[in-house]
């Protein structure tokens, strides 16, 4: 299914892309998926897909108009985003901006690399308390993975290795599987300290938040609270972290201010952005 899906946003973002209409031919080159399928297979996926589109509310006509040289494909129907602007409960510009972001991430030539692949599997058994496996150095290794951290432009692994922690380069991990059986461990996050956290200096800031933000979103990255002051429906938090990109995350799913930082600290937080 996460095929199809992938599949069916970037014919979405090919034919919302141009203003001409789009022939078959042109959707089969410049679809990775369809490329290289033979012609009955590339039929069979592509009406499959118009289907599960035409069901979303997208429908995919074929003009063939005599007075008109080209020929081919264009959306004409969006009969969902019109009951979505209807709604009063959503909010339609962080709908669209969330639809951009997406449809930027699965334009039509974009490739998945390793590195994101294994990120994406490590995540999934840091949430379900899984086991993965992999070859790192030619050596394979059984492990609990407990946390998932970029430090100076590179992404690293801690994780539970025979009840030692031990940090994994991602880059040098190959071959990874993810278990297939969910909670095989109970060890919590506030036990791991990554190897490089004695030697660098936890960012320290003060956010201005909402009550209910925090309480939603503050088990998302690991931090201690030095200091939390009420206010009304609102906190001011003072905080120290290591965890510099998922202290980034949670300023923007919360939407919280930034009261107070240094300037050595606002460079850091810099440098995660620029990598």
């Amino acid at each position: 299914m996460k095929n199809v899906f992938k599949r069916c946003l970037k014919l979405l973002t090919l034919l919302s892309s141009n203003s001409d209409n789009v022939s078959t031919e042109y959707i089969k080159d410049n679809i990775t998926e369809y490329r290289n399928l033979g012609q009955s297979a590339f039929k069979r996926s592509f009406e499959r897909d118009k289907s599960l589109l035409k069901d979303m509310g997208f429908l995919l006509d074929f003009e063939n108009n005599k007075w008109k040289l080209d020929e081919g494909y264009k959306i004409s129907g969006t009969r969902i985003f019109e009951n979505i602007r209807k709604d009063k409960s959503i909010d339609i510009e962080k709908f669209m901006n969330t639809y951009r972001v997406v449809k930027q991430f699965f334009k039509f030539d974009y490739e998945l690399d390793r590195r994101n692949v294994n990120i994406s599997k490590i995540t999934q058994a840091i949430s379900d308390k899984r086991r993965i496996s992999f070859k790192y150095k030619g050596t394979l290794r059984k492990v609990y993975p407990l946390g998932l951290k970029q430090y100076d432009n590179q992404w690293y692994v801690g994780a539970n290795d025979n009840s030692k922690f031990k940090t994994f380069k991602l880059d040098n991990i190959d071959e990874l599987k993810l278990g297939s059986i969910s909670d095989l461990h109970n060890i919590e996050l506030d036990e791991i300290n990554f190897s490089w956290e004695k030697s660098v200096k936890p960012i320290t800031i003060t956010l201005f938040i909402t009550k209910e933000n925090y309480l939603v979103q503050k088990n998302n990255f690991k931090h201690i609270i030095v200091k939390i002051i009420e206010k009304n429906k609102n906190v001011e938090i003072v905080l120290t972290t290591f965890d510099f990109q998922k202290l980034i995350i949670f300023i923007l799913l919360t939407n919280a201010e930034i009261k107070k930082i240094t300037s050595s600290d606002k460079k850091k937080l810099l440098q995660v952005l620029n990598d």
